[in-house]
């Protein structure tokens, strides 16, 4: 049986995933976070585990550095292990072109690792530039 993450379980490891493979853009580390079945869907394009190494890979080559915000909303349903975060996404390009876009996500945790997570994304004021950045392949 998975361990079953309480709320600030939950939050710690999630805050660790996203050091690693955002922030980090590392995709030597996913299996750590992710189960080999993760299903990602971000404005409607979904995405396998290999799929998502990629979009990881394609970060790495196109963007600088990435910062994120704290979560300004963070809930947790402790019994079905859904965690819910909203917050900003600081990207800067290589390039130097730099603009923000705000995130909403749904985690679906399986004992500490994730099996599925629903985004929405939304650039903020930069227009095409930062649309799709968060479903990039």
């Amino acid at each position: 049986m998975n361990k079953q993450l309480s709320k600030s379980e939950a939050l710690t490891f999630l805050n660790k995933m996203y050091r690693d493979v955002v922030i980090g853009m590392d995709d030597t580390c996913i299996e750590q976070y992710f189960v080999p079945e993760y299903v990602q869907v971000t404005d409607g394009v979904r995405s396998n585990l290999d799929e998502f190494k990629h979009h990881v890979r394609m970060l790495r080559q196109e963007v600088q550095s990435i910062k994120i915000s704290p979560f300004t909303h963070y809930t947790y349903d402790e019994p079905i292990q859904t965690a819910t975060l909203r917050y900003i996404v600081d990207v800067v390009k290589k390039g130097g072109k730099r603009g923000q876009v705000e995130l909403i996500a749904i985690f679906e945790l399986q004992g500490e690792q994730i099996l599925r997570c629903h985004e929405l994304s939304s650039p903020l004021d930069q227009g095409a530039d930062f649309k799709d950045i968060a479903s990039l392949s």
